[in-house]
């Protein structure tokens, strides 16, 4: 939350008023208590202000508990205020100090973010909704779920290769199947994204995509057999051995598949290769490996560290970054590695960061142009969440990130607000929508 200390003081009509808020009252004709300055302590107190003939008192949050209420008559719990005379409009205020500092810009485009990211959102549960289809149907050696599937490429494709910019957005959806799904659309995105920039062109995006979405088919086809029986070691042995192949499992599956990519095949085996031969299942070296790959296996990797089983061991986005360039760099592909962390931005969608006018919030979307400067849904005690304030950092020159935060320092009533999610997903959309 903003520092309180730093805000003036600044005068505000009686009907914003609230408990817990510091007044002061410069109509010397018009003081119905003992002292001109004050914090109210009960709703009698306001009642006795409003029929004193005041119809604005000056407020000092430096010493206030909360923030005044706002003029919006749904956010006065029912109170309308009080018409100005005719002749002269009353002042408009403020929700408060910081909010008055924002660009017009920011807060009349506000609205029009939020509908074009429900719009978005919608997209993406329709998305996931295929992808799961897709998925259970290619382990069932489904050719019409390639088919399918070329048709999801063929849109994402269109949305990365058209004339216009695109955006990563943070979809804050209650994960309702397995994590793999949403693992297998993280990858895809991210993959495609990186390919955007790496400059491919239709077909081998086709391609990329194809690998990304299919790569972990082979995980789940354990024989059974092989589990049985033996000591707890030999068993933990069997499955990290089938495990390790489970590339060479999915590569068999998606080649007996009618139609199924080449390109993508060579990515589902090779997703865990490492450009120094310590990957798998075939220790093969730069180059080696298909660079379709190593795209993927940069971005499984990420994925994977902000989106582990056990959500409390999850990387934040930023430590993921991180992690990988300070001690990965040397196993991955060093040019691709460079290019998705400018590309994700230094705080990547999910990131709870705190903005340099004290807001806190989480990074909703990044800007492909502005990479470091991502647009932020806010919390802010007086704005309802459903309404929650999108501060596009690129409109606001003078607003900044200060530093990133982990999900668990956040107070509680900012944690429900914001709603940082254990589960980390991502979808791509163009930065102006043609809906």
């Amino acid at each position: 939350m903003p520092d309180k200390s730093t805000f003036s003081e600044y005068p505000i009509h009686v009907d914003q008023l609230c408990v817990g808020l510091y007044v002061r009252i410069d109509d010397k004709r018009k003081i119905p208590f003992a002292k001109r300055g004050f914090k109210i302590k009960t709703e009698k107190e306001i009642e006795k202000i409003r029929k004193s003939g005041l119809t604005h008192v000056t407020c000092i949050l430096s010493k206030s508990d909360r923030m005044p209420l706002s003029t919006a008559p749904e956010e006065i719990a029912g109170r309308k205020p009080k018409p100005a005379p005719e002749h002269k409009a009353a002042p408009k205020t403020p929700l408060s100090k910081e909010l008055s500092q924002l660009k017009q810009e920011t807060l009349e485009r506000n609205k029009e973010r939020k509908k074009k990211f429900t719009r978005c959102e919608k997209r993406y549960d329709t998305t996931v909704s295929q992808v799961v289809t897709l998925l259970r149907r290619v382990s069932g050696r489904s050719g019409e779920a390639v088919r399918e599937a070329a048709k999801v490429m063929d849109t994402l494709v269109e949305t990365f290769l058209s004339d216009r910019d695109v955006t990563v957005n943070l979809m804050n959806t209650k994960p309702t199947e397995a994590r793999s799904h949403y693992h297998a659309l993280n990858v895809t995105v991210l993959s495609m994204l990186l390919g955007k920039e790496l400059g491919l062109d239709a077909d081998t995006m086709h391609g990329l995509g194809m690998g990304a979405l299919f790569h972990d088919i082979g995980k789940g086809r354990v024989p059974i057999a092989e589990l049985k029986g033996g000591s707890a070691t030999s068993l933990q042995y069997a499955v990290d051995k089938l495990y390790k192949d489970h590339p060479r499992l999915g590569a068999k599956l998606a080649t007996d598949l009618p139609g199924f990519p080449s390109p993508s095949a060579h990515i589902i085996l090779q997703h865990h290769e490492l450009i120094d031969g310590s990957g798998f299942p075939n220790k093969l070296k730069n180059a080696s490996i298909s660079p379709l790959a190593k795209i993927v296996a940069i971005v499984n990797i990420y994925d994977n560290y902000v989106n582990k089983s056990d959500p409390k061991e999850s990387l934040t986005p930023h430590e993921a970054l991180k992690r990988m360039y300070s001690k990965q760099r040397n196993v991955l592909d060093t040019r691709y590695l460079t290019l998705f962390i400018k590309n994700m931005g230094v705080y990547p969608p999910g990131t709870v960061v705190q903005l340099s006018n004290g807001f806190i919030g989480t990074v909703l979307s990044i800007n492909p142009s502005q990479t470091v400067r991502p647009s932020v849904l806010v919390f802010h005690p007086e704005i309802p969440k459903r309404e929650a304030l999108v501060i596009d950092l690129t409109l606001e020159p003078d607003i900044e990130i200060s530093k990133g935060l982990r999900p668990e320092s956040l107070t509680r009533d900012v944690f429900s607000y914001l709603r940082p999610s254990s589960q980390i997903n991502y979808y791509a959309d163009t930065l102006e929508s043609s809906s």
